[in-house]
């Protein structure tokens, strides 16, 4: 932790393997986040430093993130805590506005060069990319010149992008600087997820559609993109309009259990009637649903759900009987006898 010495509640928390590395980085460094912001017109020398806690490289990010998240320094970069009641501003673009550096954009796009650095997995790939402009940067990655605008010098992705006016000088550092900038962001919308549709056809086929994107997906099914964000990895009986989404493919063991919820859906609903095998009397009046049936013989439904128009006898609730999904006529009554 650095303390501003005059006021302990302006305070800074980070984390390093070499705290002289560290410190000597953000003496030297030229990024205007609110910290570096602050030292430089306080002096650093009004700082006063302190352990939190030390614990072993493998585990430090997720340490640090914890104290974030607990304390929300104010000399961080500002973020929303997704593990407190705290939410300092209404929008992503109102935190990405103040995370960033005053730029002049009164030039219309010309003048400003741009570095384009990814960011994969928590790590800059420092063989940038330069730019003369927003505009050329837009037409280059397909990405809305407003688009850029908002996220240039935040510290924020976007799409495993991450867009500089400087170059940078302390990799390390600027991975520090991001890991703060998108604690508690929900930035997963912005980059486009795989989505696998199921289908079960009348015959039990299971038929299976992969989408590389979310919007991809809702034009496929004809419906809102939201559609599918609700939808997605429920297992609701019937889907969407019988259509079933999920993020990732599923196993067998999950194939079995979407065959039954759909067979479910198909058929829970629908009139059971039950007949003695011997005489092919009604045992009792039609039951409104495979459930009541079940509940009747003291069974689960799926014993109901597999026997079910099979014309085969089963034993339930101490005799044999035949369950139809429609009432039998005369004829076949006295086929089924013979």
């Amino acid at each position: 932790m650095l303390k501003y010495k005059f006021d302990p509640n302006i305070y800074y928390i980070g984390r390093a393997k070499n705290f002289q590395n560290r410190l000597k980085s953000h003496l030297k460094s030229t990024i205007t986040d609110r910290f570096h912001k602050f030292g430089n017109l306080v002096g650093w020398d009004k700082f006063e430093f302190s352990i939190i806690e030390i614990c072993e490289l493998n585990t430090q990010q997720e340490r640090e993130d914890y104290y974030l998240q607990k304390y929300i320094p104010v000399l961080n970069t500002i973020f929303k805590s997704n593990l407190s009641e705290t939410q300092t501003y209404e929008s992503l673009y109102d935190i990405l506005k103040l995370k960033q550096t005053n730029l002049d954009f009164d030039n219309k796009y010309i003048g400003i060069t741009i570095y384009l650095y990814e960011y994969i997995d928590g790590h800059v790939n420092l063989n940038f990319k330069t730019f003369a402009s927003i505009n050329a940067l837009s037409e280059n990655i397909g990405v809305a010149r407003e688009t850029i605008k908002v996220y240039l010098n935040t510290n924020v992705p976007f799409k495993n992008y991450i867009f500089f006016t400087n170059k940078i000088d302390d990799c390390e550092l600027i991975e520090k600087l991001i890991s703060d900038a998108t604690q508690g962001l929900n930035l997963h919308y912005n980059i486009a997820k795989k989505i696998w549709i199921y289908f079960i056809e009348s015959d039990g086929k299971i038929s299976k559609i992969i989408f590389e994107s979310t919007r991809a997906a809702a034009r496929f099914l004809k419906v809102h993109h939201t559609h599918i964000t609700y939808h997605i990895d429920k297992w609701i009986k019937g889907g969407l309009n019988g259509y079933y989404v999920f993020s990732k493919e599923l196993n067998n063991l999950e194939l079995e259990k979407l065959t039954e919820l759909s067979l479910l859906r198909k058929t829970n609903n629908c009139t059971v009637w039950a007949y003695n095998a011997q005489d092919l009397e009604l045992i009792h009046e039609s039951f409104n649903s495979m459930q009541k049936a079940a509940e009747y013989f003291d069974v689960d439904y799926r014993s109901i759900l597999n026997h079910l128009d099979t014309k085969l006898a089963t034993k339930k609730g101490g005799q044999l009987v035949l369950l139809f999904s429609k009432e039998l006529t005369k004829l076949e009554k006295t086929e089924l006898l013979n």
